[in-house]
């Protein structure tokens, strides 16, 4: 049902008939459900002004029959399904309905790419970008990149190395983030659970875009970083504040190796971290090391924090932390306890 819902609410907002109740309802959806973020940034590429409000009308009567038409549930079949949800979003936006008599729509060929806890995976995007995924994270395309932007959804931590196209513009969407490049290589961090996204500048230069304050640009120039704030009630409750958007940005963190980038070491399989609180250390310890972390004395969460690890298991890591700070840990299959 949340796919039925997710798509009628994009259909209200394409329409311009959405309220500010089901415009937080679709964020939050989207938020819960990222693999359909990808449709609304393809229904912003495709949408026209609407001109005939009688056409609008027709549209949104086919698509609460779409909507009523039970949803495939075979792996094949998705595929299609998706470009016709995709098809029909874009025909109620733009009152172009001809395109849902055609008998074989245009369909998308929509790619995703998981990278399961305790791994990174590295991929070659169909312009000739590469991308590093880390852990716990995923991204979704156009495998054609037909549209005027390549554009490519985001949920968790990437690096991109960017093919260059001043003709068609490299744009990345996370839940709260949209980052717009012609050929650069930076790193997103956007996990769902983390209290902060980040953008961090290798080379080139980047313009950064907060979902929440759209019309609030920030560019980023090499060696630069953006950190967002991420408090919920804030996003969902206040949005269309621009006061209330919380970020910052910084130089990237630098270490006694000059060959060494903080925000990329996981790219080489390394598990860096400087200044950083146990909390925010133990969340890329679960999804580089695939365990779950329970702080059983929370006041380990606030220790701060610094170190490279390379190659280690979560034994040797764990023992290496506690030559920092004292607290004792035991591991019980994927569950590791930390007390003082």
């Amino acid at each position: 049902m949340k796919a039925e819902r997710i798509l009628e609410l994009m259909a209200r907002k394409a329409g311009r008939a959405a309220g500010r109740e089901e415009l937080e309802e679709l964020e939050q959806l989207l938020a819960e459900n990222p693999d359909y973020r990808f449709m609304e940034s393809v229904l912003d590429t495709m949408s026209a002004p609407v001109q005939d409000t009688a056409v609008v009308t027709e549209g949104w009567e086919k698509m609460e029959a779409f909507l009523q038409t039970p949803s495939p549930v075979t792996s094949s079949r998705r595929p299609y399904w998706w470009a016709a949800a995709a098809v029909l979003l874009a025909a109620v936006s733009a009152g172009m309905w001809w395109l849902a008599r055609k008998k074989q729509p245009a369909a998308l060929a929509l790619q995703q790419i998981s990278a399961p806890m305790g791994s990174t995976i590295k991929a070659l995007l169909p312009d000739g970008t590469q991308v590093w995924i880390n852990a716990g994270s995923q991204i979704s395309y156009d495998a054609r990149f037909a549209g005027k932007s390549r554009d490519v959804a985001v949920a968790g931590e990437v690096f991109f190395d960017v093919a260059s196209d001043d003709n068609k513009p490299f744009i990345v969407h996370s839940d709260n983030l949209a980052i717009q490049v012609l050929g650069t290589s930076f790193n997103i961090k956007a996990y769902g659970d983390d209290q902060k996204a980040e953008v961090a500048v290798i080379s080139g230069k980047v313009q950064v875009m907060m979902r929440n304050s759209p019309e609030k640009k920030v560019v980023l120039l090499p060696r630069e970083k953006l950190v967002l704030s991420l408090d919920q009630h804030t996003l969902w409750q206040e949005r269309d504040s621009i006061q209330h958007v919380n970020f910052r940005v910084q130089e990237l963190a630098s270490s006694k190796d000059p060959g060494l980038v903080m925000e990329t070491a996981w790219c080489n399989q390394k598990l860096a971290f400087m200044n950083e609180t146990f909390a925010e250390v133990a969340r890329k310890m679960e999804r580089q090391f695939n365990v779950n972390i329970v702080f059983e004395d929370e006041t380990l969460q606030k220790e701060i924090l610094s170190g490279v690890f390379e190659k280690e298991d979560i034994n040797k890591a764990l023992r290496l932390l506690q030559m920092t700070t004292g607290f004792h840990y035991r591991i019980v299959q994927q569950q590791v306890y930390l007390s003082r």
